[in-house]
């Protein structure tokens, strides 16, 4: 039975990542990617939900280096953490090397747990790798950043000496700011069989950065289907109204490293969205405040950011969505069920306008929510999350309302196009395996 590892690792509990594991894997069986498909997953993290979808899991070779040191408060990095962390980042640079030539590569073998051999010999015997869809080569200046587009790119280059075929599905690209980035990441497209950019920024970027010209194909949570939840059950359970509009939110925590005063950024940011929510309320609407994205760290576990904002509300004012066994089908299912979606999650916006429901984007990072925004035609939907302020909000959202009849057509052309597009890039990977 052929074999087929998908890369970098990531958790159940991102249900946006989830999302992209399980369209890479859908898709490419498919297009005749028929097999065993593995995904690469840190050590305790959640993956059940995709064991129970045919996944098998298998650790990464190089890891975070938050495991030695660990601190899952950490929305607010000390410099102390960093230091340990770069220490740790030194051994685990030097002994990666010793993956990427086939005679170090048996010398590595002999110091390797149990747990990474397994890993090792499943990329010695996969038939392809696919890198799942999503934010990838993303730096933003400093000596961290080398380390980090090295970390990002290493199991390209382990699947590259062992002579494996890699697919890039589409994701987005740069920044690429730092010492040798540029270089690291030129030199991961290269190995590539196919490298795909998910939206029209990143692909200029990556051509005017790196010289390398990309095609464009949607981002492959548009083609994913919705669970079927029952919207009686829902509607009950979580006591949203009827006779009221139902705008979705999502928020996360941010550490607004751009911003003179981070920490004061960030409260700004979630007094400015409780002030929005009350707004929305006052004004007819239901905010439903999804949990997106769950986490063992603060960071990125949206509840954290979401625990601090209702705090400052009144219960009446907003709904709490939010439940640990839902996959990223069901929460599909859920931004299906409202009318408007206000998201700094992007694969929230993404759910819901795939699913046809309009709505604003808080961008944080990246290309990825400017870049797909643009391409859809919805740049004056697309909000940097420095500049979020209630006034700002609300002033969009009416734009919103005011041209829903212009914005829903827009995401239904480009939505016709999706199956069309997915279909496409997957009959390329599939022709490139077949030569």
């Amino acid at each position: 039975m052929k074999k087929y590892v998908i890369i970098p690792g990531c958790s159940d509990l991102n249900r946006g990542d989830q999302a992209l594991v399980w369209e890479t894997k859908r898709l490419a069986e498919e297009n005749g990617f028929s097999g065993k498909f593995y995904l690469t997953a840190e050590e305790n993290e959640p993956v059940e939900q995709s064991k129970k979808q045919g996944i098998h899991i298998i650790k990464p070779i190089m890891e975070h280096p938050s495991r030695v040191f660990k601190n899952k408060s950490n929305i607010h990095y000390n410099m102390s953490l960093k230091l340990k962390w770069g220490f740790v980042s030194i051994f685990d640079f030097l002994g990666s090397l010793f993956y990427l030539s086939k005679p170090t590569r048996a010398i590595a073998k002999v110091f390797m747990s149990r747990e990474k051999k397994k890993a090792l010999k499943v990329m010695e015997a996969a038939d392809a790798v696919f890198v799942k869809g999503g934010g990838l080569f993303q730096t933003y200046g400093g000596l961290s950043s080398t380390y980090s587009m090295y970390f990002w790119c290493f199991h390209i280059f382990l699947a590259k000496a062992l002579k494996k075929p890699i697919y890039i599905m589409p994701n987005s690209f740069g920044p690429f700011e730092g010492p040798l980035v540029k270089k690291i990441a030129k030199k991961a497209f290269d190995c590539c069989t196919f490298v795909t950019a998910r939206e029209s920024y990143s692909a200029d970027m990556v051509k005017r950065d790196l010289g390398i010209d990309l095609p464009v194909y949607p981002d492959l949570a548009f083609g994913l289907q919705e669970s079927a939840l029952d919207r009686t059950q829902i509607m009950e359970k979580y006591n949203l109204p009827s006779d009221r509009p139902l705008v979705a939110m999502t928020m996360r925590p941010y550490r607004f490293p751009k911003s003179e005063n981070p920490q004061k950024a960030y409260i700004t940011f979630k007094k400015e969205m409780a002030k929005y929510i009350k707004w929305l309320y006052a004004s007819g609407y239901m905010p439903v405040i999804v949990e997106h994205t769950l986490a063992v760290n603060a960071h990125e576990n949206d509840g954290e950011c979401i625990r601090e904002v209702t705090q400052m509300l009144n219960e009446e004012e907003y709904r709490f969505v939010s439940n640990k066994t839902y996959n990223c089908y069901d929460l599909k299912a859920i931004y299906k069920m409202c009318d408007y979606i206000v998201g700094t999650r992007f694969h929230s916006v993404i759910f819901s306008l795939s699913s046809g429901v309009p709505g604003m984007a808080i961008c944080y990072v990246g290309n990825k929510a400017q870049g797909i925004m643009h391409d859809i035609g919805l740049d004056d939907y697309a909000i940097s999350i420095y500049d979020v302020n209630a006034e700002l909000l609300k002033k969009k959202f009416e734009q919103l309302v005011a041209n829903r009849d212009e914005v829903v057509h827009k995401i239904t052309s480009y939505n016709n196009e999706v199956g069309i597009q997915h279909g496409s890039l997957m009959k390329q990977c599939s022709d490139l395996q077949n030569k």
